[in-house]
């Protein structure tokens, strides 16, 4: 790897967390501004390491007397993401065109679909990250980070309220309603990819019968007073359910005969792409083989999907 793409990518990384650090300090008034100008930066820097990395030039042709100009960032995921309905893509456009007018409207507090389309965007940059130089963001960013704080009452930070028509200029209030109606016609269209472009905030609580079936058990102390929080831990047999030649059959049933993969495609892909650190992924029990979820086999059918060549290409890294 070249040393300006190593340098890229260090420079991206530093942007991408000093964005989180910003973002999920609700004292700083400019977080969303600060936000979207370093979201953007991280994006434009990781894209350009990746354009460089596969030999692609990251510069406008010369132009004479005039100093050289690297690629704009809509150059650069308009040659990254040739799909103008790739969810990541359109993700990353929406908050640059935020970033191009909140300087413009000065937005004092974060809407909660914005808060969702950053939401999305945060846990798209690592796993860009770690398929395109199999770098992991959790040796640098604890998995706390990851989730953005929204630690106030989301009505009270409604455009429909009234304290926020007092306190921001009409043109303002204009300009995010249209942009909040945008991201939500955005997401109806993208269907079961918009998860990828805007993260819904909800929390729902429901009090249920059998322990068995919630994620989280609260229990009270003898006292009233000490409680304890308790993940139930999830049966990987359900989570995971595939060993390898099982999840081969069940891509290749998905692949519908236009491509196959055999089982040692499987161990290429999980090596090149450091995939064993993916728990959502890949499950190690104590004596028996790996095991791997649904979510895996719809992760390889969707890289097989948008690029031509990835089996080929996996195999050659590997073999190298």
């Amino acid at each position: 790897m070249k040393r300006l793409t190593r340098n890229l990518i260090a420079n991206s990384i530093e942007a991408f967390i000093l964005a989180l650090e910003t973002v999920n300090r609700p004292s700083v008034k400019y977080r969303t501004e600060s936000f979207c100008f370093l979201f953007c930066n991280a994006w434009e820097l990781l894209i350009k390491a990746k354009l460089l990395n596969d030999g692609n030039k990251i510069f406008y042709p010369k132009e004479y007397k005039k100093p050289r100009r690297s690629l704009s960032l809509d150059d650069c995921l308009n040659r990254i993401f040739t799909s103008e309905k790739d969810p990541v893509k359109l993700n990353v456009k929406t908050i640059h065109e935020l970033r191009n007018n909140a300087i413009h409207l000065v937005i004092p507090f974060i809407p909660i679909d914005i808060m969702g389309l950053f939401q999305a965007g945060v846990l798209n940059y690592p796993k860009m990250l770690q398929e395109w130089f199999s770098k992991n963001l959790s040796d640098r960013v604890p998995l706390g980070m990851m989730a953005i704080v929204y630690d106030f009452d989301p009505k009270k930070h409604s455009l429909e309220n009234a304290k926020m028509h007092r306190s921001l200029p009409a043109e303002t209030i204009k300009w995010l309603s249209h942009f909040q109606k945008a991201i939500g016609e955005q997401a109806n269209a993208l269907g079961i990819n918009a998860i990828q472009f805007c993260i819904p905030i909800q929390y729902k609580v429901a009090i249920v019968k059998n322990p068995n079936k919630s994620d989280i058990v609260l229990g009270a102390g003898t006292s009233g007073k000490e409680t304890l929080i308790l993940e139930v831990p999830k049966n990987p047999d359900k989570t995971h359910p595939h060993r390898r030649k099982e999840l081969t059959e069940v891509i290749n049933k998905k692949l519908n005969g236009e491509k196959t993969i055999s089982p040692y495609d499987i161990n290429c892909i999980r090596t090149v792409y450091n995939l064993d650190s993916r728990a959502e992924f890949v499950h190690f029990p104590k004596f028996y083989s790996p095991q791997y979820s649904d979510g895996f086999a719809d992760w390889i059918i969707d890289q097989i999907t948008k690029k031509q060549d990835f089996i080929k290409n996996v195999r050659t890294k590997h073999k190298a």
